[in-house]
């Protein structure tokens, strides 16, 4: 019965894409009858980048449920917050968890529970976020959405996060990740849109990448 309404056994789905993307109410969705099934337990978990909220939700709708925190830097704590009972875990913001989650996934992925994952394909500068790209690669299924671009009436299939500080791209350069900081984290002058391609912009990338050996493909 529980294979009828989405809830197989050992398998791993991604839902992925930029900011503003719908990635987070789609995973509220895919479980939002399991609490009216029996015998059907599971939990959501977030990495502790911001536990500003007790809850997991959707700036697209209403749907929320509880999270549990778990040190980013520490994703095995993730194994001891799952009971047996749990036949399936939700793993939101899995871009910040540090090295170590995939071993945490495929864990679970052995132990017969159903592993959602929703999290950034792609960081600010562009480039592939953390273990996402490994955890897609070994998914059953990924879901991958676009938003729309903000740029300027752009309005253009968004697959880029754009990170402005004082409403101006951030550069290559900039922390990957921010934490602790009042002053960035949440803060006014930082913010970020949703940006198609050609609107996505990241001063100082080229250089990183020529110094890093990485030729741009038109230069």
């Amino acid at each position: 019965m529980m294979e009828e309404h989405g809830i197989i056994p050992g398998r791993l789905e991604v839902y992925t894409g930029p900011m503003k993307s719908g990635k987070t109410r789609q995973l509220l969705l895919r479980v939002d009858k399991l609490p009216y099934m029996n015998g059907c337990d599971f939990i959501f978990m977030k990495p502790d980048i911001d536990t500003r909220e007790p809850v997991i939700k959707s700036r697209f709708g209403k749907l929320t449920y509880d999270v549990t925190y778990i040190p980013h830097d520490n994703p095995y704590k993730i194994l001891e917050a799952v009971n047996p009972e749990h036949k399936l875990i939700g793993l939101e913001e899995a871009q910040f968890f540090s090295k170590g989650i995939e071993d945490v996934v495929e864990e679970l992925i052995e132990r017969d529970v159903n592993v959602l994952v929703s999290g950034l394909d792609l960081d600010f500068r562009g480039e592939p976020f953390g273990s996402m790209p490994y955890l897609m690669s070994i998914a059953d299924k990924v879901h991958k959405f676009t938003a729309v671009c903000e740029y300027d009436g752009c309005d253009s299939p968004a697959t880029r996060t754009q990170r402005l500080v004082n409403g101006e791209p951030a550069r290559y350069d900039e922390p990957l990740v921010k934490i602790g900081d009042e002053e960035i984290q949440g803060a006014k002058n930082e913010s970020y849109e949703a940006r198609c391609l050609p609107h996505h912009f990241v001063p100082g990338r080229e250089e990183a990448r020529h110094k890093a050996k990485i030729i741009p493909l038109n230069k």
